[in-house]
């Protein structure tokens, strides 16, 4: 058994909830009226903005693959970085895969997931690394979460929706080919961000989603954590009024929209994205899906590693999209 009882925090990272307590939990159903017809509109607006993609090559370590570094624009007026890996033969090129990344930014590219009929896209949300602008928190989770928060036009997280709806027609664009399949992967961060784009972006046809935050923001006001969280919750103490802003920005309402298949992995003990508020989040979703307990998530513990590689999780993950994603 891994022991998580010897941890730091003044609060319960299980926050109360047992397994089944987890596999039960629902969001509260305070979708407002206009939930649909803004997020239609949004994602309309986004694909009027000109991509204006750049690119360089840079050295490729993948056997039968290149690597370019690229930005391109974003709603309103952001211009956004990320890697891109694309076979060298195009000519077999029939899936778009699509990775997010933790509320610590990306500095590197991964060649995991590298296949020779696939192309894999990390974008970088604006504010961090490759994506830096001077009108926005620099690497900075506990400000950039709260930029723009005044209104649901203005919120950050509708500009990083739009750097992963507009990764699929880079995608397209830049290697000249238009593959039948697209896929997202993310975690925290990305789980989260995944979670309230993929309704809109129907392309997507499989995603995988870890420790979803932005999700369940009633339970997440309300009880103290820490992370991106924290800063969300103390702003909302000071400030009630930006929890009507957050019923828009809320995954589980977002999820429950969608249909194509997920693979959820959620936290049995997370400090810094509350267990119900992931849970919430996968139980919402009525597609297809699997939903993998994780012991811990944003707490390193012993033997980490080879839960995560080990045979159980892996086979799920095998079974479930098959060699789409493997």
């Amino acid at each position: 058994m891994i022991d998580l009882e010897n941890h730091p925090y003044p609060f319960d990272p299980r926050f109360g909830f047992s397994p089944k307590d987890l596999a039960e939990i629902q969001s509260p159903e305070n979708e407002p009226a206009d939930f649909e017809s803004f997020w239609q509109s949004a994602y309309r607006e986004t694909q009027t903005i000109p991509l204006e993609i750049q690119s360089k090559e840079l050295p490729c370590e993948a056997e039968g693959q290149k690597l370019f570094e690229i930005s391109y624009k974003v709603w309103p007026d952001y211009r956004v970085g990320a890697w891109i890996y694309l076979p060298e033969d195009k000519k077999n090129l029939r899936q778009g895969v699509v990775v997010g990344h933790g509320y610590g930014g990306r500095q590197e590219s991964d060649t995991g997931l590298c296949r020779h009929d696939r192309a894999v896209i990390f974008p970088v949300a604006p504010g961090f690394g490759l994506s830096q602008d001077p009108r926005l928190p620099r690497n900075e989770a506990a400000r950039h979460v709260l930029f723009g928060i005044e209104t649901k036009e203005t919120y950050i997280l509708r500009s990083c929706m739009a750097a992963l709806w507009r990764a699929i027609d880079v995608i397209i664009e830049f290697s000249g080919t238009k593959p039948d399949d697209f896929h997202y992967v993310g975690g925290s961060f990305g789980g989260g961000l995944g979670g309230l784009m993929l309704p809109w972006e129907k392309r997507f046809r499989s995603a995988e989603l870890r420790q979803v935050t932005f999700a369940n923001h009633s339970f997440r006001l309300r009880n103290d954590s820490g992370g991106s969280a924290k800063a969300v919750r103390e702003r909302w103490l000071k400030d009630p009024a930006i929890e009507e802003v957050l019923r828009y920005y809320d995954a589980a309402t977002h999820l429950r929209k969608v249909q194509i298949p997920i693979i959820f992995e959620c936290a049995l003990f997370d400090p810094n994205v509350p267990p119900p508020g992931q849970w919430s989040a996968a139980n919402a979703h009525p597609g297809p899906k699997r939903i993998f307990a994780a012991p811990s998530g944003h707490f390193n513990y012993e033997a980490e590693q080879a839960y995560r590689s080990g045979p159980e999780h892996q086979t799920m993950r095998n079974e479930f999209f098959g060699s789409r994603i493997t």
